[in-house]
């Protein structure tokens, strides 16, 4: 599609031009000295050495490499982190996930067809063991446990395909007894010792929530703000039981759900929590598939970036809202397979008495997590070196990583603040909105740059869904917010475009053992025939 959109060009580059720098450093296996400062991943367990490949990597880079000694300064600084590839034959940790499934009387006829079909390859054909657990939650106007968390071994599967067969269709939607029922039977399933301190065996495990819904609820909690809140409460007192994450997934059918309510409930379980919008019958295994790939990709759990200012730099801010930032510690979560996380903050950089001879050290940051390839804790440190001269240069590159970035993170916040326009019923508000980050975007200094592009294709596509009221609130309300949720943590989902790489071999690995090709087509022609 063209662009809807062309940039003025007078707003051309407009944003200041700056300079790239990355300090990085590779992990070794020895261990630090107490006290002593270390610009070196180190592994925290006696292991065998890990495989090329096995590492997480960690970068750090600035907007400008040097700046004047006798003044301070703002820096843009972004911390980029990759986690290593997950090979066939590596482990994953074990899963528990609990499938909470609308039953509603709207879902009679083709939708629960649907529905049991998918959750049929879920049980049969997901690759899921009997580590991995499974449990099954219905709801309309009342909340059943079909299945308690069950191993997936044959038995347990064939407790599973017998769920599935049986789901049928109800009255009302109780969407906040089904949400919470799910969170329970997770928070009923910590082993006993994480009560009393220990939760190793806990952090091992990954956890998540899967809800389907095709409608608003009206039964139960029905205010969205209460109904996220209770919800929300309830996923961070079970996840600090179990200590770790709870990521929940929710993915609303067809026009008529409240995608507004789904999209906080999946934004505040966490920093791997997504929305879906499944817009047809066919999209229903495809965002199913996108969902597990991912979360049987895991390679990293627990992961988070220590902050440290260095020589009185300090952290003024976090850009974006997807990670939670308290006392210099930046919360990611559970890392997919070859999950890149691209973290922008400013930086405070003080003056100094004078200018220096060598690079100055401004921030020392330290990733750490559990390493799933390697099956150990995992720590990689980096540091950001800046020049201090007399004055600050003014022939500076720009750094275009940084800006793309940036683009990513104003975008997404673009569509959440048009969308909120829009749902206030100021449409043409909303769609001027898109069209001026389309016009920053396509005049920013990293327009070439693949990530910048997609996303002025991606804008120009959501823009022809601002059109109407009634195109808003079928299509637009909701690719707004699952695309800005994308974008927020840099992972793709199953209508995206291949912007971020996190899971995606495993998805497509996913989507290959259900046949989606096939069975996506066979459901084309179901719907056809209705």
């Amino acid at each position: 599609m063209g662009n809807l959109f062309s940039a003025p060009p007078s707003r051309r580059n407009s944003r200041a031009s700056f300079s790239n720098v990355v300090v990085s450093e590779q992990p070794v296996d020895t261990q630090p000295v107490e006290g002593v400062p270390v610009r070196e991943g180190v592994a925290t367990a006696a292991v065998a050495a890990p495989q090329p490949g096995q590492r997480l990597a960690l970068a750090i880079t600035g907007e400008k490499q040097a700046l004047a000694a006798g003044e301070s300064h703002k820096l843009l600084a972004m911390l980029s982190l990759k986690a290593p590839p997950a090979p066939e034959s590596a482990p994953r940790p074990p899963l528990d996930l609990v499938i909470t499934a609308d039953r509603s009387g709207s879902m009679h006829g083709e939708k629960i067809r649907l529905m049991r079909q998918t959750l049929d390859l879920l049980v049969k054909r997901s690759g899921l063991g009997p580590d991995d657990r499974v449990s099954f939650v219905s709801f309309d106007s009342q909340v059943r446990l079909e299945l308690p968390l069950e191993s997936m071994d044959g038995a347990g599967q064939a407790k599973a395909e017998a769920v599935v067969n049986r789901l049928q269709p109800g009255s009302t939607t109780n969407l906040s007894g089904g949400a919470l029922k799910a969170v329970d039977v997770l928070d009923a399933s910590a082993p006993r010792s994480s009560l009393f301190g220990s939760s190793d065996k806990a952090e091992k495990r990954t956890r998540a929530v899967m809800l389907f819904t095709d409608g608003l609820a009206n039964e139960g909690i029905r205010n969205t703000a209460a109904l996220c809140a209770a919800v929300g409460g309830a996923l961070r007192a079970a996840s600090n039981k179990l200590g770790g994450p709870i990521s929940l997934f929710t993915f609303g059918f067809g026009s008529d759900h409240n995608e507004d309510c789904l999209r906080r409930l999946a934004n505040e379980s966490g920093t791997s929590g997504q929305y879906y919008y499944v817009r047809t019958a066919e999209d229903i295994p495809n965002a199913f598939a996108d969902c597990l790939g991912g979360l049987t990709s895991v390679v990293a759990q627990n992961a988070q970036l220590s902050l440290e200012g260095v020589g009185g730099t300090s952290v003024a801010r976090v850009l974006g809202s997807a990670y939670k930032y308290s006392e210099g510690v930046l919360t990611l979560g559970d890392l997919f397979a070859e999950d890149e996380k691209d973290c922008l903050v400013d930086l405070e950089v003080p003056a100094l008495p004078a200018p220096t001879q060598q690079p100055t050290t401004v921030i020392r940051v330290s990733l750490r997590a559990f390493n799933i390839t390697t099956n150990a804790p995992e720590v990689v440190e980096a540091t950001l070196e800046i020049a201090r001269p007399e004055a600050t240069p003014a022939d500076q590159k720009v750094n275009e990583k940084i800006d793309a970035q940036r683009n990513r993170l104003e975008t997404a916040e673009a569509m959440e603040k048009a969308s909120a326009l829009a749902d206030r019923g100021e449409l043409e508000a909303g769609r001027e909105l898109l069209q001026a980050q389309c016009a920053l975007v396509m005049e920013s200094a990293s327009a070439e740059e693949a990530l910048s592009s997609q996303l002025v294709s991606e804008i120009n596509d959501l823009a022809q869904n601002f059109r109407s009221a009634s195109k808003y609130r079928a299509v637009g309300s909701k690719m707004s917010r699952m695309q800005a949720r994308s974008h927020q943590i840099q992972r793709s989902n199953h209508m995206s475009t291949a912007s971020y790489a996190a899971g995606s071999s495993r998805k497509k690995a996913m989507k290959g053992k259900w046949g989606l090709s096939s069975f996506s087509s066979s459901m084309a022609e179901h719907s056809d025939s209705d």
